[in-house]
């Protein structure tokens, strides 16, 4: 059996190959003892501590907050909009039985993007960046949904937007301080982040394209919950660890409600947040991210004890983009899928 080490360098190399300027940090949990690779094709390599931008893997902090809401009696995951969201901003009916558990299984049918992101000047460079909580504010006013949930999962960026509004209203803070307080802290995630510190900008990455173009970090004022957060690969693997069983036994029970396959997905089950695919007969719980020229994948099989974190600050090709491929979802699986037992 090859070695954690070797097993990175393994199923990593292709990426390197087809992204030779892209600094790479990955990370693999087995059995609570971590190994962290940094890694790149041509160049020095990035520190095993670099921050990266998370973009969507931001989904499973926001559902993991959720979930400690949850559990904590706070919500309910059948908890509608109109509790949460006051009838002045949210005054569809309809709208308003949209419930926490399907802004985070994708089935409230809410539109992928904003369907008001053009109405004001914007920077192609930032293209969340104008989106204020005014123009937000009036996406909820007009919303008039055609029918009501839930509708067939479809990811909506949107939604876990709101699904990150709705939590911060009912926690009394904004997004950033409400996961940093009830989660990020007790688990000890001294890095994950949706504003970046100053002890922290240092090992800021930039984002690029696939040609390694620099590309202007992206900020959401209004939908921090979709794919604000910051991390490292360190962190990450705390919190895989955290839904592996390990650390406080609150948050382990909490996240818990994360992993339960509640709806089907074409080729996936969807827990809350987490894609749950059937591997070598057993389930593995996923998220993948493209966005602001960083990908990233992140991954856990409980039959295995394991997890993976895997971080680029390299977009994706236009060939990959064409054929929807990820870039680290497959070495991110297949990482997994090696360490599985024999079914």
């Amino acid at each position: 059996m090859p070695t954690p080490s070797e097993l990175l360098l393994a199923e990593t190399r292709r990426y390197l190959r087809g992204y030779r300027s892209a600094s790479l940090c990955a990370g693999l949990t087995h059995q609570g003892t971590h190994h962290v690779q940094a890694l790149r094709g041509k160049g020095l390599p990035p520190a095993q501590d670099a921050v990266f931008s998370l973009g969507a893997l931001t989904e499973v902090f926001t559902t993991a907050l959720l979930a400690v809401m949850v559990d904590r009696r706070e919500l309910r995951l059948d908890t509608p909009l109109s509790e949460l969201i006051p009838r002045a901003l949210l005054v569809d009916e309809v709208a308003g039985r949209i419930t926490l558990e399907q802004l985070a299984t994708h089935t409230s049918g809410l539109p992928h993007l904003p369907p008001n992101l053009g109405a004001a000047a914007q920077n192609p460079e930032d293209p969340f960046g104008h989106y204020s909580a005014g123009l937000f504010g009036e996406f909820l006013r007009g919303y008039h949904p055609t029918r009501p949930p839930p509708h067939p999962s479809a990811e909506s960026f949107l939604g876990m937007g709101v699904l990150g509004h709705a939590l911060s209203r009912r926690a009394g803070l904004n997004y950033g301080h409400a996961l940093r307080d009830l989660f990020c802290k007790p688990l000890g995630l001294v890095d994950t982040t949706a504003r970046v510190t100053d002890e922290q900008a240092p090992r800021l990455l930039s984002g690029h394209t696939a040609r390694g173009k620099p590309v202007a970090p992206w900020t959401f004022p209004a939908l921090p919950g979709a794919g604000a957060l910051h991390s490292t690969v360190g962190d990450l693997l705390r919190f895989l660890d955290a839904n592996l069983g390990r650390g406080e036994p609150g948050l382990v029970r909490a996240l818990k409600l994360t992993q339960v396959p509640r709806v089907d997905a074409g080729h996936v089950r969807r827990g809350l947040g987490w894609n749950i695919s059937q591997v070598r007969g057993h389930a593995v719980l996923w998220r993948s991210s493209v966005m602001g020229g960083f990908v990233g994948f992140l991954g856990f099989a409980p039959a295995a004890d394991a997890g993976v974190a895997l971080l680029a600050d390299h977009g994706w090709s236009l060939f990959a983009a064409l054929r929807g491929r990820v870039p680290l979802e497959a070495p991110g699986l297949a990482l997994l899928s090696r360490l599985l037992p024999l079914p």
